[in-house]
């Protein structure tokens, strides 16, 4: 029986770019619920942001956020995994040295960025509507930071991935998250499900999760039963046998068979 649903947002439940939910995934997650199965957002978007996209059902779901280094119940944070300061400096360094990049850096509570590019500061702030603090010197922030991005213009994040893991990877966890997106994380989405089912007390049989790009494969590999988006990259899915073209659409069949 599965017990527990963790599914990623953006590519995954969020397609084609959209930045809500819609109404039936609230349905669902009800229906979830009154069968046992406890539904856990997992994405690399902040606490705030995913606090208010699931508005109708937030008391009833957990939160993994910031790609894993953020785990969040009722307002209540009962995983974290900061970055230590040194080593964010000079991240934050090594990706300000590339052209074309810019920076967020992830509290628990807010993004910090400095607002030099008015298109990125736009699409952060008012696309994906996240909590934001604008900041004039990235390293003069004195709060633990959960997470680093890297947001590389013109969809050119794939490229840089390998320098950046060559540079970093044996220290905090570079991965893709998107076209433009690379997070640097000191844990994943897999160390999250590791604290959840060490937690409640979950078999990994009895744990569903669905993905769509590289920051999803510690996730997927950790669950009994994993799922991958039929439109991710071919590397991706192949991360996994089983392919889905919506979430709903599993989840449906699940609660069929109940």
């Amino acid at each position: 029986m599965i017990k527990m649903v963790a599914s990623d947002l953006d590519g995954t439940l969020l397609q084609n770019g959209a930045q809500a939910l819609k109404p039936p995934v609230f349905e669902l997650i009800r229906d979830l619920r009154e069968k046992g199965i406890l539904f856990v957002a997992a994405s690399g978007r902040q606490y705030p942001n995913m606090r208010r996209m699931f508005s109708e059902v937030w008391k009833d779901i957990l939160f993994v956020c910031e790609s894993g280094a953020l785990v969040m119940s009722h307002d209540q944070a009962i995983f974290t995994s900061p970055v230590p300061r040194a080593l964010c400096d000079a991240i934050i360094s090594n990706i300000l040295e590339h052209e074309g990049c810019e920076v967020l850096l992830s509290g628990a509570d807010t993004s910090y960025f400095t607002g030099d590019c008015r298109e990125y500061a736009d699409f952060i702030t008012y696309t994906m509507k996240n909590t934001v603090t604008v900041v004039d010197d990235l390293f003069s922030v004195d709060r633990d930071i959960l997470k680093i991005s890297a947001f590389v213009h013109n969809g050119r994040a794939a490229k840089l991935v390998p320098a950046f893991t060559e540079r970093w990877g044996d220290r905090i966890s570079v991965a893709l998250s998107g076209a433009e997106w690379i997070d640097f994380t000191i844990a994943n989405k897999g160390t999250a499900i590791r604290v959840l089912q060490e937690r409640f007390g979950f078999a990994r049989d009895e744990i569903m999760a669905f993905g769509d790009n590289f920051n999803d494969r510690e996730m997927l590999e950790e669950v009994g039963h994993p799922y991958v988006m039929e439109n991710a990259a071919l590397d991706v899915r192949a991360l996994c046998p089983n392919h889905c073209r919506r979430v709903e659409d599993v989840l449906e069949a699940l609660l069929r068979s109940f």
